[in-house]
C-alpha cells in the first residue's frame, strides 16, 4: 500500500493530540491543521488522501469547509470523515449533507477511528485507482487517435486503430460509470447517499405533481442502533445497515428508490402507491428484518424497524412532506417500536 497522509484538523489541542495519538502507530504519515486556512492550504500542497475535519474548527464551520472542499476538489479522491461532538445528535446528517464520507463523535474510541480511518484508506485506493485508469484511458484514446491520422492510406490499419479506439473509449465510458456510481451512491448501504436523495425526491415530486399519480414516503429507522454498536461493536452496526441496503435494493420496483437519509435512518420513495399499499409494503419489510438474523463476535441477535408513512400532498414542500414522514416515525417509537404508523 502507497503511503497515506492523513490531515488532522481541530483546533482543540487535546483532541488533536488524543486522535494522532490513536493513528500513530499505524503507519500513517499525520499532519495537522488548526484553522481552515491552514486546511486548504495542505490539501492543495501536500497530497492529502485522508481528512479528519473537526466539526467546530476554531472560528470556521467544519461542515461548511467540507462543502467548500468537495466542490474546490471535485477531481480529487480525497476521503473525509468528520470529528463531531457528542452533544450534536443532527451532526451525522449535517456531515452526509456536506460531501462528507463518514462521521466519527467525540472523545472518539481508538479502535473505532482507526477501522474508520482504514475503511476511509480503502474507499480512496478504489477511487485513485479508477481516476488513474480514467486517466490511462484518456491517453490512450489520443494517442490512438494521432496514430490513426497516420494511416489513413492503409485501410486494414485504419479498421484495426478505430476498433481499438472502440474498445478504449467503452473502458473509459465504464471508468466514468463507476466513478459516478462512488459519487451518487453511499459507500456503505449501496442505497442513494443524501445529496442524490433529495434530488431524486424533487424529481418525483414533480412528476408526481404533472401525472396526478400518488407518491409515498417511507422513514425507516433502526430501533435501539446505539445498543447494536456498544453491545456487538460498530463493524455489527455496519453490517446491519449494509443488509438493510441490499434487502431493500432486493425487494423495491424498479421506479421505486431508496436513500441513507441519515446515520441509521432511511427515506423510500414509493410511486404510485398510496398510504394503505406503502404501509403494506414497509409492514412486510418490517416483518422481513425483523426474521433476519445476524451474527456478530460469535453472537446471534436480531434488529427491528421503526418506520413512519405519508403521502405526498398538493399542500406540501419537499421539508414538509418529509417532516409528516419523520413525525409518524416518532409516533411508531413512541408507541413501542417495531411498527409502522400512517402519518
Amino acid at each position: 500500500m502507497p503511503s497515506v497522509n492523513v490531515l488532522i484538523a481541530d483546533s482543540s489541542t487535546g483532541e488533536l493530540e488524543a486522535v494522532r495519538a490513536a493513528l500513530s502507530d499505524r503507519g500513517y504519515r499525520l499532519l495537522a491543521a488548526g484553522t481552515g486556512a491552514e486546511v486548504q492550504r495542505l490539501v492543495a500542497d501536500e497530497e492529502v488522501h485522508i481528512l479528519l475535519l473537526a466539526a467546530g474548527l476554531g472560528d470556521d464551520d467544519g461542515y461548511q469547509l467540507c462543502a467548500r472542499l468537495r466542490e474546490e476538489h471535485r477531481s480529487v479522491p480525497l476521503q473525509v470523515i468528520v470529528l463531531q461532538p457528542a452533544a450534536e445528535p443532527a451532526g451525522t446528517a449535517r456531515a452526509l449533507d456536506a460531501g462528507a464520507d463518514d462521521s466519527v463523535r467525540l472523545p472518539c474510541d481508538p479502535a473505532e477511528l482507526g477501522a474508520r480511518v482504514r475503511a476511509a484508506v480503502a474507499r480512496w485506493e478504489v477511487q485513485a485507482g479508477l481516476i488513474k485508469e480514467r486517466e490511462f484511458y484518456r491517453i490512450a484514446v489520443a494517442e490512438e487517435e494521432r496514430l490513426s491520422s497516420l494511416v489513413l492510406d492503409k485501410n486494414q490499419s485504419l479498421k484495426e486503430a478505430y476498433e481499438k479506439i472502440r474498445q478504449l473509449n467503452g473502458e473509459l465510458e465504464k471508468a466514468n460509470r463507476e466513478l459516478e456510481q462512488l459519487a451518487a451512491y453511499d459507500t456503505l448501504s449501496g442505497l442513494l447517499n443524501r445529496r442524490t436523495l433529495f434530488n431524486r425526491i424533487g424529481v418525483e415530486i414533480e412528476r408526481a405533481t404533472r401525472t396526478s399519480v400518488a407518491l409515498t414516503g417511507l422513514m425507516v429507522d433502526i430501533d435501539r442502533f446505539k445498543s447494536i454498536n456498544d453491545n456487538y461493536g460498530h463493524p455489527c452496526g455496519d453490517l446491519v445497515i449494509r443488509e438493510i441496503g441490499v434487502k431493500l435494493q432486493n425487494r423495491l420496483r424498479k421506479y421505486d428508490f431508496a436513500g441513507r437519509y441519515g446515520g441509521e435512518e432511511f427515506f423510500v420513495l414509493l410511486s404510485n402507491s398510496t398510504e394503505a399499499q406503502a404501509e403494506r409494503i414497509g409492514d412486510r419489510f418490517r416483518r422481513e428484518m425483523a426474521e433476519t438474523r445476524f451474527t456478530c463476535n460469535s453472537e446471534s441477535f436480531a434488529v427491528t424497524l421503526s418506520i413512519g408513512v405519508a403521502r405526498f400532498r398538493d399542500s406540501d414542500t419537499q421539508d414538509s412532506w418529509i417532516e409528516r414522514a419523520d413525525r409518524a416515525l416518532y409516533q411508531a417509537k413512541e408507541a413501542g417500536r417495531n411498527r409502522v404508523v400512517i402519518a
